[in-house]
């Protein structure tokens, strides 16, 4: 069965926020997955979107989270600007059967969340 997952994005140069939506693999160690992958085409901490679109692309662009009603995780992946500009991530879950998304974890770093559902040296 697919673990289908909504990415929202926001704080990112050129989108206010961007909602993409995955059939497959949107349990956090897929996301993690996800997230590596696009963190390995290299580019400063603005280039993420870019990278993940690169990356993921089978990735279908939503107006809002809500189109996706079948998802069972939903992905804030934040840009905090300033000195050290870095990604904040955070994870939610509906469980099957119910309406209501359920707080998973986060607000962590982009880091933190891969190395804590992908361990090894991912990066």
């Amino acid at each position: 069965m697919a673990t289908r997952a909504v990415y929202s994005f926001t704080g990112f140069p050129g989108a206010a926020v961007r909602h993409l939506y995955l059939h497959h693999d949107g349990y956090p160690t897929g996301a993690a997955w996800r997230f590596a992958s696009a963190l390995r085409l290299g580019g400063d901490a603005a280039d993420f979107l870019a990278s993940f679109l690169s990356s993921q692309p089978r990735a279908e662009a939503l107006t809002r989270a809500e189109e996706a009603a079948d998802a069972d995780y939903r992905y804030g992946v934040h840009l905090v600007g300033g000195a050290d500009p870095h990604h904040q991530v955070e994870c939610w879950r509906r469980l099957p059967g119910d309406t209501c998304w359920q707080h998973r974890c986060g607000p962590m770093t982009l880091e933190l969340f891969i190395r804590r559902f992908l361990p090894g040296d991912p990066l």
